[in-house]
């Protein structure tokens, strides 16, 4: 997996865990549950990026090597970024998880 093939995935990756994101707090919601977007978003990303990884490697017959699996990591983080649609957001998700951390 290149570089232009990692910024190409970023942005469908991004739309897809803000698809699910919504679809999975409108469950939480009438179930009256309480959630953290962030967590949410964060977590959908990640399991979206793995499975790009895992599908683009089984596709391409590639081989999976400390490499790949470093780009499939840089690209769940950059799509989990990429999700939360800017600096504010970020923020938001470190505030929570120092709060929580302190409680």
């Amino acid at each position: 997996m290149n570089w232009g093939l990692i910024i190409t995935a970023i942005p469908f990756i991004s739309a897809a865990t803000g698809l699910i994101t919504q679809a999975i707090k409108k469950v939480l919601d009438e179930r009256n549950k309480t959630y953290s977007s962030n967590t949410i978003a964060g977590i959908i990303s990640v399991v979206i990026s793995i499975a790009y990884g895992v599908v683009y490697a089984l596709i391409a017959s590639i081989d999976i090597s400390a490499l790949y699996v470093i780009n499939v990591v840089c690209l769940a983080v950059a799509s989990w970024v990429g999700a939360m649609v800017g600096y504010d957001k970020v923020i938001q998700t470190i505030l929570q998880y120092k709060t929580t951390k302190e409680e």
